[in-house]
């Protein structure tokens, strides 16, 4: 009974059809969702983070990270602070310290609570402390912020940023999306 082959039927073309259209729409719509309420795209400026994240570079920043969860040591984050000027604007660095800790910058090193870490160990030591220079004792919902290009980076050491409050933090950053060639993980 070869000769016999049981036709298809006709609406079963229909709904492959259908599927694939209600699954594209979904993925366009997680797609959207992700991009506009998750993420935003942002263009780093200066070389404060290069080595890691390079000036003219883009990033996703994940706004919705510490909504969870608080951030942590080593986390990239995105903040804002208000300019000697009174503008608003925008950095990215890594946290250092955390609330409730205590910071200083001796003889070029970190140290927390009174214990040299090892960030950073492998560029030159730290020039200029800053306010560092002598103890700084976090709140409980500071942060200690510095540039992994720390010779050349406006942090936490100087008076103009401060200590990062966790309402300025705007998410976190975790993906470069530009140039190609160094599409990943931050």
């Amino acid at each position: 009974m070869e000769f016999y082959k049981r036709m298809p039927d006709e609406n079963i073309f229909i709904d492959i059809i259908g599927k694939w259209i209600v699954d594209i729409l979904l993925v366009v719509i997680i797609g959207i969702f992700i991009a506009f309420y998750v993420c935003s795209e942002y263009k780093i400026v200066g070389n404060s983070m290069s080595g890691k994240i390079n000036s003219g570079e883009k990033v996703f920043v994940n706004t919705t990270a510490y909504d969870l969860m608080k951030p942590g040591r080593y986390d990239v984050i995105k903040f804002s602070a208000v300019s000697e000027d009174g503008i608003n604007e925008n950095y990215v660095k890594r946290i250092i310290g955390l609330p409730g800790e205590t910071v200083q910058i001796k003889d070029g090193y970190i140290y927390i609570n009174d214990e040299k870490i090892t960030y950073n160990s492998s560029k030159d030591k730290i020039v200029n402390a800053g306010l560092a220079g002598e103890k700084i004792t976090l709140g409980n919902d500071e942060y200690f912020v510095l540039g992994d290009n720390c010779n050349s980076s406006e942090d936490s050491r100087f008076k103009s940023v401060g200590n990062v409050k966790l309402k300025n933090i705007q998410g976190k950053v975790w993906l470069r999306i530009s140039p190609f060639v160094r599409i990943g993980f931050i």
